[in-house]
């Protein structure tokens, strides 16, 4: 049985408090799905016109320990670090630092940096909200970007080697890229002087209170290490422990103004009520201009391709912000709604909403559960809060449509997913990743006759050799890639020397078999290379069932059978589609 811990603040300025009985209904809607969903832990909190309605812990943020998910809980937040840059850099501009209208490679200049995107892009009109809006018309490398090592300085100069996409014009549509934050946040660093963390801590957590952090502080990770929700990937029925250090370590700290924050329920709180008072503070003195918040939620860029589980209430989105999705709310008769939702490794999951017209906001963060299911989980959650919320009951209509939603996911009778017992998850302990060798290789395709090498530490990744097949590649800014046969004969792809992937399967020549092993054979085309990686922990288990989980590379043939290859391809990253990444033969 799930462990509610409700925490329950006294309500102002107009408002009165949820009654008990709504405050009791609520609850047990939010632990049918919890416990649905297989959720290790969830963190809930709304407020209210300056003030905190209710706080509400579901579950555990560590199993082992049973220690439960309270409001002081951190949760890595994702991508819902986008709006805190996005804050910064308007800031900046109220400070007169910066134009983030203006052309950013002449303002850079005064500063002695240069400024350039890819060749052929409109390197003289892109401005910082080009950055924010994601209207660049740069690829989204699907992750790849989190992989290096490179520093915010090294990112910011190799954006000039990345490959603009051929179908996307400049401000012409939108897409999604990680990466342009960092650009961002970089150009705040040079025009104000102070680095991002900095100013993080200086102008947002100690104004507002906030308690929170960045993964890339390790003192404040050591410090907190018992308030972080522990790392849980759903396999098997099961939330499995991956272990601190796996998700931690892997982390890149440049890219913390894309994703790298750490927050609890109640530092958001205080983060929700100073936007939606339009940037004054609980003591009532305004840190910034009205006008500074209202810019972040202004319509920068066409985005409307989301999913409505339930065509009636869920919201519609309209557009792109500043790190801002902007949605109309039918629930609250089609009034705006601003929303960020956060996914860090496939472990920790967030999502924050602004409901502007009631000054009403709702974050929750969780750990576990199906991650095939999470879309879904978002809209099934908004669903019920806001109508209980803002109504005091939830619709009967609505009740039943979530009822069927739930039915949908497997959760018509009590056998419902249930969590490991404590005994089990000690022995996961001695496990590379909290999952043993073979349960590891239980998730490969029946036709992957492949063992799993023991490593000598979660990180420790690159698989001993005996002999290089195609060589090193590198790309300008995504690192080395390496093709190799391991000590069983196995090809592999390294990149960065820290994942690893096996090569289950080559297309295009007539690949000799050596016993069970593939041999890859360059001379023909085309020749396309499938993988499964061995070593990347926060892979959902929708995707360790199927060959979604795979890289897919294209291997470019040598000019003559006596020279070597010199270029290979990524076009695809862990079920992604993606445009296509090269890297180049390093020389010998």
């Amino acid at each position: 049985m799930l462990l509610i811990f409700l925490f329950l603040l006294a309500v102002v300025n107009g408002f009165s408090p949820l009654s008990p009985d709504l405050i009791s209904a609520l609850d047990s809607q939010i632990q049918k799905v919890v416990k649905c969903h297989g959720l290790s832990g969830l963190s809930l909190t709304v407020v209210r016109d300056g003030e905190t309605l209710f706080h509400s812990g579901y579950g555990h943020s560590d199993i082992i320990s049973q220690s439960p998910v309270t409001p002081d809980t951190l949760y890595a937040i994702g991508s819902v670090s986008k709006q805190f840059t996005s804050f910064l850099l308007e800031y900046y501009q109220e400070q007169g630092m910066i134009d983030l209208v203006q052309p950013l490679a002449p303002q850079l200049a005064t500063a002695n940096e240069i400024f350039r995107i890819t060749a052929g892009s409109e390197n003289d009109k892109i401005n910082v909200k080009d950055l924010l809006s994601h209207r660049t018309g740069l690829p989204n490398y699907m992750g790849l970007e989190f992989l290096g090592n490179s520093t915010r300085q090294q990112l910011f100069q190799d954006l000039f080697y990345t490959e603009q996409d051929s179908r996307r014009e400049y401000r012409g549509s939108w897409h999604y890229n990680n990466w342009l934050y960092v650009a961002a946040a970089r150009a705040g660093e040079i025009m104000s002087g102070r680095t991002y963390e900095q100013d993080l801590q200086r102008l947002v957590y100690s104004n507002l209170g906030m308690r929170a952090g960045t993964l890339s502080d390790k003192e404040f990770v050591g410090r907190n290490k018992g308030r972080i929700a522990k790392p849980y990937l759903y396999l098997r029925g099961e939330n499995r422990f991956l272990g601190d250090e796996v998700w931690l370590r892997s982390w890149n700290p440049s890219m913390t103004p894309a994703g790298g924050l750490l927050a609890s329920g109640k530092d958001m709180a205080l983060w929700m009520n100073f936007l939606l008072g339009g940037g004054v503070l609980n003591s009532r003195r305004r840190l910034v201009r009205s006008q500074t918040i209202d810019n972040m939620f202004h319509k920068l860029s066409e985005y409307k391709n989301w999913s409505r589980p339930f065509p009636n209430w869920s919201s519609s989105c309209v557009g792109y912000g500043e790190g801002w999705f902007l949605f109309t709310c039918p629930l609250d008769h089609d009034n705006p709604e601003y929303s960020h939702s956060g996914n860090y490794y496939n472990v920790h999951y967030s999502k924050i909403n602004l409901y502007p017209e009631h000054k009403l906001g709702v974050f929750y963060a969780f750990s576990g559960g199906r991650a095939s299911l999470n879309r879904k989980l978002f809209s099934v959650l908004d669903v019920i809060i806001l109508d209980m919320v803002l109504n005091g009951n939830l619709d009967p209509d609505i009740s039943s449509e979530v009822d069927r939603e739930l039915e949908s996911w497997g959760c018509q009778s009590n056998d419902l997913p249930v969590l490991q017992d404590r005994q089990k998850w000690q022995s996961q302990h001695q496990s590379i990743g909290g999952v043993s060798h073979q349960e590891n290789l239980n998730q490969l395709p029946s036709d992957t006759n492949i063992k799993i090498m023991k490593l000598q530490s979660p990180m420790d990744v690159r698989p001993r050799l005996t002999s290089v097949h195609l060589g090193v590649f590198r790309h300008p800014f995504l690192g080395k890639a390496e093709l190799l046969y391991d000590h069983k004969h196995t090809p592999r792809l390294v990149l960065n020397d820290r994942w690893t992937s096996r090569i289950y399967e080559v297309k295009g020549n007539h690949s000799e078999h050596s016993g069970h092993k593939k041999k890859i054979d360059t001379s023909e085309e085309p020749l396309v290379l499938h993988c499964f990686f061995d070593n990347i922990p926060w892979l959902p288990d929708h995707l360790k069932d199927d060959a979604q989980n795979e890289m897919l590379i294209e291997i470019e043939p040598p000019a003559s059978p006596h020279s070597k290859v010199q270029k290979i391809t990524i076009k695809r990253w862990i079920s992604y589609d993606m445009d296509a990444v090269s890297f180049t033969r390093v020389k010998d």
